[in-house]
């Protein structure tokens, strides 16, 4: 009774009706199956609002259609998407294999992984797999030449900051995403595996360094790259998925793939065990053997279902991650939320934090000079003996061309090396305009900090070709700096 309820329970995370169609008629070996399960979605389908996730599960399914369904009126308007698919995911690749191939050149070894990983090893099913990104994995002493190598030849980080900040947190960070141009989208990580089942400091089968020990060659973007065994990717596309199933469903039809090329399950269990991947693996694993008819042990999957059970509450954030979003609001959209929320904050707990001060409630009086705005400016300290550290507080005031939305403004204070704080303010939409902020920033510099600069910082990064609106709500905001003091620590004088 208590298993069958479980059992009952892990199916909620399983995707919908709609998706699982798709699902089997790109996946299902048998083909009467899987040609039914498209008629199923072809009648019920609205092909004018067709959803992101269907969008990329069909791109799965385009080519066995002709055998599966050739009578369908569709098989046009479905090769359309298939190749438009097809060539948005070869554009990034070949953006993204610019990278690559710099990396490659200056000796980084790097991993495949997710839908690169089933591109990169000569999948023929892979065609039709949406490859947005590219995901590369880095040995960890090589993930700051890696970021290095990769900004100098004009990659950006698209979070909120400049590559100096990202730069300072990348001793903590798991990955850091990068984009140029208008497709190259590079994400960048140290582990296979993000929090909370990430790498484990061990020797053992499941640790990171057995799971490169394990990979073989494949190339990506025409540079030379490695590929997680097949039992390797079934774990990995298991862990992202529990945490971004709610983008897509198409790691499921990549367990399958893995399967199919043979799996280890002994490994398999000692990956889920040292990582704590029961409940989304239990979830994964079961929808692959019971819908997409692949051979899992039933033994193992039960383990799986009663691990997981005794750890309820990791259970039900598990499975708000996993299962697939929707509009409506309802219970696993608020579990999901908070699952997601306390995941992030234990990251950020972890990891090193970078000052954040906020403006002072009244700006200095002072006008803007006549010279034009810049997204930097220098701050000299003019009490600083040049080779000596130096403590204290600078104050400082701008004046800030706004753009007509409501937005973020970040500004970060820098040596030309280090990232020392993060300024920021909150904003209205009151049109196109010029606002005055004042902020007091506490410092502390070392004998080898340079001078001191004031940056505009991007709240988020995007590749070429945005609208301007997005532009305006993420991008840096010019500047002008209308005053600037800095007064030395007591206790340094």
């Amino acid at each position: 009774m208590r298993d069958a309820f479980l059992s009952l329970v892990l199916r909620k995370a399983w995707p919908s009706q709609s998706l699982d169609r798709l699902l089997r008629a790109a996946s299902l070996n048998d083909s009467k199956s899987a040609a039914t399960a498209w008629r199923d979605f072809e009648a019920a389908a609205n092909f004018d609002h067709l959803t992101a996730g269907e969008m990329r599960l069909i791109g799965l399914a385009s080519k066995r259609l002709a055998r599966l369904a050739p009578e369908s009126p569709m098989l046009a308007r479905i090769g359309g998407i298939e190749r438009a698919n097809w060539s948005r995911s070869q554009l990034a690749i070949s953006a993204s294999g610019e990278g690559l191939r710099a990396l490659a050149a200056s000796s980084v070894e790097m991993l495949a992984i997710k839908g690169a990983s089933r591109v990169a090893v000569g999948d023929p099913a892979a065609r039709g797999r949406m490859v947005n990104d590219v995901d590369i994995v880095v040995r960890p002493n090589d993930i700051v030449r890696a970021f290095d190598l990769l900004t100098r030849d004009g990659w950006q980080p698209a979070g909120s900051g400049t590559v100096l900040f990202h730069r300072s947190r990348l001793a903590d960070a798991v990955g850091i995403n990068l984009v140029r141009s208008r497709f190259g989208n590079l994400d960048l990580h140290r582990t296979p595996f993000h929090p909370p089942y990430d790498a484990r400091d061990d020797e053992s089968l499941a640790s990171d360094a057995s799971i490169w020990s394990r990979a073989s060659e494949g190339s990506l973007g025409y540079a030379p790259i490695l590929v997680p065994s097949a039992t390797d990717a079934v774990a990995i596309a298991i862990a992202h998925g529990a945490l971004d199933a709610h983008k897509s469903s198409d790691w499921l039809a990549d367990i399958a793939a893995g399967i199919d090329r043979g799996v280890d399950w002994n490994l398999l269990e000692a990956l889920v065990d040292s990582r704590r991947l029961h409940a989304p693996a239990a979830v994964a694993l079961g929808y692959v053997n019971e819908r997409l008819e692949r051979p899992v042990p039933g033994p193992l999957l039960v383990r799986f279902e009663r691990a997981a059970a005794n750890r309820p509450l990791a259970l039900f954030a598990a499975l708000a991650e996993t299962r697939p979003k929707t509009s409506r609001i309802g219970f696993f959209w608020i579990v999901r939320i908070l699952a997601k929320q306390s995941r992030l904050s234990r990251n950020r707990a972890s990891a090193a934090h970078s000052r954040i001060v906020l403006p002072l409630p009244t700006a200095r009086g002072g006008r803007a000079g006549g010279g034009p705005s810049a997204l930097s400016q220098a701050l000299p300290v003019p009490d600083r003996p040049d080779g000596q550290s130096w403590s204290g507080t600078i104050d400082l005031t701008v004046s800030v061309e706004l753009p007509p939305v409501s937005r973020r403004i970040d500004f970060e204070v820098n040596s030309q090396d280090s990232h020392f704080a993060r300024l920021r303010a909150v904003v209205l939409n009151r049109g196109k305009r010029n606002k005055i902020l004042r902020f007091k920033v506490p410092l502390v510099l070392g004998p080898q900090d340079s001078s001191l600069v004031l940056a505009a910082a991007a709240s988020r990064s995007f590749n070429d070709g945005v609208p301007q609106r997005m532009l305006d709500q993420y991008g840096p905001t010019p500047f002008r700096l209308i005053h600037f003091a800095s007064t030395r620590s007591r206790k340094a004088v």
